[in-house]
């Protein structure tokens, strides 16, 4: 899994890239999935990322999918806005510094709140301090500003959001977004539950890019169709 870690007060660093092996089952699947994306939707340049419930692995999969856009030379914008439980953020200490929640509210401009990550063109903007009222947050003028000045700076932005059927935030970035991304974890996440998902993300103005597959165990034949390259 990709980490970050802290190394002074702007820098985050990615310790552990998709990339390390470059002929990876992993790293093959994340460059599969970015393939996937781009087929579906070549303009599609704010990604929201969410899942039906919590454990299913958006987090995990939104680190390791900037990654990927970014060691392919796009200029690649990661943002923590789980303003109720923020995973991203809280793995790196980062939950009360400058953050999205900050830009929101007015209290700075992105620019002063987006964090380096030591890997060359990705950027981390974590979620910031957690207010009361995070929808009212995403229903002002400031976000709808913020998503004018972040779609002229960088050249993909994702947003890690909180899971789809338990809170309506994912809902409203979704539809600021240009697709949505579901992610479903194997063996757990229930068929009812991605349907649900799906017609919610569905309802905003069609902007259902697809789902990941995580977490699937793969059989000794599929390892090997991967290591034969």
């Amino acid at each position: 899994m990709s980490a970050l870690r802290k190394s002074h007060e702007n820098m985050l660093v990615w310790e552990k890239l998709p990339g390390t092996e470059v002929r990876s089952v992993f790293f093959e699947k994340l460059n599969s999935i970015q393939s996937s994306i781009q087929f579906s939707n070549n303009k599609a340049q704010i990604i929201t990322v969410t899942s039906a419930h919590k454990g299913e692995g958006k987090t995990f999969t939104s680190m390791n999918l900037a990654a990927v856009y970014a060691m392919q030379g796009k200029r690649v914008l990661i943002i923590d806005a789980d303003m109720h439980n923020p995973r991203l953020s809280k793995s790196f200490q980062q939950v009360n510094k400058p953050g999205f929640s900050s830009v929101l509210t007015g209290v700075v401009d992105y620019q002063e709140a987006v964090q380096e990550t030591g890997l060359e063109n990705l950027y981390f903007l974590p979620v910031g301090p957690l207010p009361p009222a995070p929808t009212k947050l995403l229903n002002s003028e400031h976000f709808q500003t913020f998503i004018a000045c972040v779609r002229e700076a960088y050249d993909l932005i994702l947003f890690d959001t909180p899971p789809i059927l338990l809170i309506s935030d994912s809902r409203t970035i979704g539809a600021a977004s240009d697709g949505v991304i579901l992610v479903i974890k194997a063996a757990y996440t229930k068929k009812a539950d991605i349907c649900r998902a799906i017609d919610l993300i569905e309802a905003k103005q069609d902007k259902f890019l697809g789902a990941i597959y995580n977490d699937k165990k793969l059989s000794k034949r599929e390892m090997a169709t991967y290591s034969y390259y």
